[in-house]
């Protein structure tokens, strides 16, 4: 959900019209096989997904198929990837298996029983172990849901991921990419939008779902 105005209040330098920047038109170069490799691996992805094929799986033998079949060296692609990122992230799910198994979720499970306490705790524990790993724990937990409440689930973790820039991976995929451009966008810099706007858009998502 865009906030232009809380941009506004709270960024006055943003509120001049005129561009920051000047862009420079990029000028591409297509590689039609290649083009076309990408298409065909990605249309037979789809439809392994369709047929029930294990998402993991497909995904790794889509993979393999691009890289194995390739015009560009691996070694350019492999050396943009954010390495770091990913292994904190393998490692949020593999903590979220860890107590999930051990049953340390319990002592929330008697405070998911109406729409408002399930809307608190998936903000709270969005911002401890992030969004996506808080879904797959509070799945369980969640006595008779129906359609509503998987609805509210599913937008209250999506939108309590921008209060903190713990909330969600996405949230420190781009400060890791503004710091390589010199810019500083610190975990009190965040909050300082991220709870307005959080606040507002958690409560238009409880009333439009209630």
């Amino acid at each position: 959900m865009r906030s232009p105005w809380l941009l506004w209040w709270l960024y006055p330098e943003v509120r001049s019209t005129k561009p920051c920047l000047i862009e420079t038109p990029l000028r591409y170069r297509v590689f039609k096989p290649l083009l076309t490799k990408s298409l065909l691996i990605t249309g037979g992805l789809l439809v392994a997904f369709l047929i029930g094929v294990p998402p993991s799986e497909a995904t790794l033998v889509a993979a393999g198929l691009l890289f194995i079949t390739r015009r560009v060296k691996p070694d350019r692609i492999l050396k943009k990837i954010d390495w770091d990122l990913l292994v904190m992230f393998a490692g949020l799910f593999v903590v979220t298996q860890g107590v999930e198994k051990l049953g340390i979720l319990g002592l929330f499970g008697g405070f998911v029983h109406s729409p408002l306490s399930i809307l608190g705790v998936t903000a709270l524990l969005s911002n401890l172990v992030s969004n996506v790993p808080a879904v797959l724990l509070l799945q369980h937990l969640i006595p008779h849901p129906d359609p509503k409440t998987w609805l509210l689930l599913a937008s209250v973790s999506t939108f309590a991921g921008n209060l903190t820039m713990l909330g969600s991976v996405a949230n420190l995929i781009v400060a890791e990419a503004v710091a390589k451009l010199g810019y500083n966008l610190s975990f009190w810099e965040h909050l300082r939008f991220g709870l307005p706007l959080t606040v507002l858009t958690l409560a238009v998502a409880y009333f439009w779902i209630y």
